[in-house]
C-alpha cells in the first residue's frame, strides 16, 4: 500500500499538483493526506497520522 503525503504553506496555494503526482504514483486517493501549514514548527496533524501508519512497517 502506498501513502502519500503533500503540504502548501497557505490556503492560497495551490495543492492540486502535487495530489495529481501522488495519484499518478499509484497512490489511492483514500490514502493521500494533506497539510496546509507554514513554518517549520508548525502543526502537522496528517503528517503524524502518516507517521504513526508507517511505524513499524518494513518493505
Amino acid at each position: 500500500m502506498l501513502i502519500g503525503y503533500a503540504r502548501v504553506s497557505t490556503t492560497d496555494q495551490n495543492r492540486d499538483h502535487q495530489i495529481d503526482a501522488l495519484l499518478r504514483a499509484g497512490v489511492d486517493r483514500d490514502h493521500v493526506h494533506v497539510d496546509t501549514a507554514s513554518g517549520a514548527k508548525a502543526s502537522r496533524p496528517e503528517l503524524d497520522l502518516v507517521m504513526q501508519c508507517c511505524a513499524g512497517v518494513t518493505r
